[in-house]
């Protein structure tokens, strides 16, 4: 009977150590998981920041792009109106010279 007993109770040890183990195998597992999910919701984050870098990036080239044909057109402009004030200069000289011959 004892020694029943003692092959019984080595049995349930036995079974206990390997719930134990298993048990803390559980928690292994739980701990990578839950380790994994924070490492993909960090990425997700990230992802997410860099689009809306990205969106502001773009938001910000639109407006210096704007800026830029604003530049341009004001700088044609300014090439317009000096190329016409140079005409009108050699066509006062002209004139200028056409009168002191005239005279």
């Amino acid at each position: 009977m004892q020694q029943k007993a003692e092959k019984c109770g080595r049995k349930f040890r036995n079974q206990a150590r390997l719930l134990e183990q298993a048990q803390k195998d559980c928690n292994d597992w739980e701990d990578i998981a839950e380790y994994r999910r924070q490492q993909w919701v960090k990425a997700i984050r990230e992802r997410d920041h860099k689009q809306d870098q990205m969106s502001q990036l773009a938001r910000e080239r639109e407006t210096v792009q704007e800026r830029l044909v604003q530049i341009t057109r004001e700088r044609d402009t300014a090439l317009r109106v000096s190329e016409n004030r140079r005409r009108a200069w050699d066509m006062h000289r002209i004139q200028s010279l056409e009168r002191e011959n005239y005279l």
